[in-house]
């Protein structure tokens, strides 16, 4: 049985927002990006930084979020 593996390179321009009460700067991720990465509203995303000055963000799993 053989896998294959397809990645498309995907490229979102995103806006940076800022909430009027608090302040607080955010992204809106299209519900389309959202579905195609199986991520939902209150998952906890990370910023890393390339060191080509890219941003990308990930999941964070729930293994890696504990302090255990």
């Amino acid at each position: 049985m053989s896998t294959k593996k397809v990645s498309v390179p995907t490229s979102n321009k995103l806006f940076i927002q800022e909430d009027p009460d608090t302040g607080e700067l955010f992204v809106e991720l299209p519900d389309r990006l959202l579905k195609e990465l199986g991520w939902e509203e209150g998952d906890d995303l990370e910023w890393v930084e390339q060191p080509n000055g890219n941003w990308t963000i990930k999941k964070v799993d729930d293994e890696e979020d504990t302090d255990d």
